[in-house]
């Protein structure tokens, strides 16, 4: 997978990466809530729309004054509503901040700061994938 120990090399195939495979590296933890037998040997999964997520790092976490919350509360979850895959970031249903208008806007978050606690299982490949041999 490494074809270099140099960290410049690697940041550089990282972000000149073409786009299928950078949609391959949103991947998260899946952590879910209800505990599947046939997700037992599953760690991570990419995140697709549809799944849902909670957000386990940053101010949509424990709540956070950056995006007008409060300190303290539960953490953000929702389904993913849209993905970059240039940036590596998605668009949760909830994670929104006011702008300098007062207009509300989608915040996106980074794909490591999530884990996924419900996967979308509509596309049969999909489960099929998750639930066959991994060995």
């Amino acid at each position: 997978m490494v074809k270099s120990m140099k960290p410049n090399k690697q940041r550089k195939a990282h972000y000149n990466a073409p786009l299928h495979e950078k949609r391959k590296r949103i991947a998260a933890r899946l952590l879910l809530d209800k505990p599947d037998a046939r997700f037992a040997s599953v760690r991570t999964v990419t995140v697709r729309v549809g799944d849902t997520v909670r957000v386990i790092r940053g101010d949509f976490s424990n709540g956070g004054k950056r995006h007008g919350g409060k300190r303290n509360v539960n953490p953000l979850t929702g389904a993913v509503l849209k993905i970059e895959s240039n940036t590596g970031r998605i668009f949760i249903e909830g994670a929104k901040g006011s702008k300098s208008d007062n207009k509300e806007e989608a915040v996106p978050v980074h794909s490591s700061n999530v884990v996924v606690i419900k996967l979308d299982e509509t596309d049969k490949l999909r489960v099929q994938q998750l639930t066959g041999n991994r060995s």
